[in-house]
């Protein structure tokens, strides 16, 4: 175990689905868990101004109000450049829109690389700042959403009746 793993904290976020969590190592975002999702690593007793600021904005998104950009996230998602490549089409992903998984490889000039898109929406690491839920299926149906596609549905319609 390396000092990284022990120095993981938990910082709780509240919303209609139940608790999310920001997971960190002092000031650093590791990564972001959909609501629903039990604590992996202990609470935070004394979270870091930023890490409280990102478990804020993800409440009051939850909570029906608009998305505040986090592009420091963004730019340090992606373990490969095509991942980060997919990444940044979709944290471009207008609020309220959605794509396909086949657009956004046809955007990346890998038009057969939809079911790579796929996996990398399945491993990303920040849900709602890389805005995954408004990838689709070619047939517009809501597949493949770590949170369910009960929750991907509800935060679609969130997003377009506050359009």
């Amino acid at each position: 175990m390396t000092k990284h793993d022990t120095d993981r904290r938990a910082v709780r976020y509240q919303s209609s689905f139940g608790p999310g969590w920001v997971i960190h190592a002092g000031e650093t975002v590791l990564e972001i868990l959909l609501p629903g999702s039990p604590a992996p690593v202990p609470e935070s007793s004394d979270p870091p101004a930023l890490v409280t600021s990102l478990a804020q904005d993800l409440a009051d998104y939850f909570a029906g109000g608009p998305w505040v950009d986090h592009p420091e996230l963004a730019d340090r998602a992606g373990s490969t450049p095509f991942t980060r490549a997919v990444y940044e089409v979709v944290a471009a992903i207008p609020d309220g829109s959605v794509t396909t998984y086949g657009k956004i490889a046809r955007q990346l000039n890998r038009p057969a690389a939809a079911r790579a898109v796929g996996r990398a929406m399945a491993t990303n690491p920040f849900p709602v700042v890389i805005p995954c839920h408004r990838v689709v299926g070619s047939d517009g149906s809501l597949t493949g959403f770590g949170g369910g596609v009960e929750m991907k549905a509800k935060m679609l319609k969130m997003e377009h009746d506050r359009g």
